[in-house]
């Protein structure tokens, strides 16, 4: 019998015991098994170097997974760690998420506006729309991909009309984009938040936006 299969089964019953052997008891069954074996074995058939050898590099390799796997635990446990702690330092910052994009006319109304985009894009078409739901659409050109921001003033030949004339009004700001061979890249609006606090949960940092509501740290576009 070869020490393989006898580990083998001892580890069936230590299994329902422990549940989990250490490096160090899984190395000492090994050689009390082998030693065993050794000493058991049939004068006249006794085990060869390459048998041995095989068994050996068994014991290595599980006792290497198992050691890789505990510094990989330990490694996620840190790095987890480390965004908390990164996460808080959000605190009073801007960030951009996923959200309707809104701009005003008014004195002291907001004029930037933001989006992502999946793909270059030939054209984005930027609307915006008043509270009576009346429309002006504007061009923006050969626009890469990625994250961008805008300003009211780099739209210009709006379509039918100029909507930037309407004194104090509020406009939601909606997109769409293409390419010349027919295609449409997603394209995400994005709206600005800033980071009241932080809460940390099992899954990981949650920042807390006011009444803009929560965001983990992968809905996060951009920090400002």
């Amino acid at each position: 019998m070869g020490v393989s299969a006898v580990m083998s089964g001892t580890s069936t019953s230590n299994t329902s015991t422990s549940g989990d052997n250490s490096i160090e008891d899984i190395s000492n069954n090994f050689m009390t098994l082998l030693v065993a074996q050794m000493q058991n074995q049939d004068p006249t058939n006794p085990m060869d170097n390459s048998q041995l050898t095989s068994q050996l590099a068994q014991l290595n390799t599980a006792a290497g997974i198992k050691q890789l796997n505990t510094t990989m635990n330990n490694v996620g446990t840190l790095v987890t760690s480390m965004q908390q702690m990164n996460a808080a330092q959000w605190v009073g910052r801007t960030v951009l998420v996923e959200g309707d994009s809104r701009v005003s006319t008014a004195k002291d109304g907001n004029k930037e506006f933001a989006f992502a985009l999946s793909n270059d894009a030939d054209k984005v078409t930027v609307t915006l729309t008043d509270p009576q739901g009346n429309a002006c659409t504007a061009e923006l050109k050969d626009v890469k991909a990625g994250v961008h921001k805008y300003s009211m003033d780099d739209l210009t030949n709006f379509q039918p009309s100029d909507p930037t004339t309407q004194p104090d009004t509020n406009f939601k700001v909606t997109y769409s984009a293409s390419t010349a061979d027919g295609d449409a890249p997603t394209i995400t609006s994005l709206k600005q938040a800033s980071v009241d606090s932080v809460s940390f949960t099992s899954s990981g940092a949650v920042l807390q936006l006011g009444l803009d509501g929560t965001a983990t740290l992968g809905q996060v576009y951009l920090i400002e």
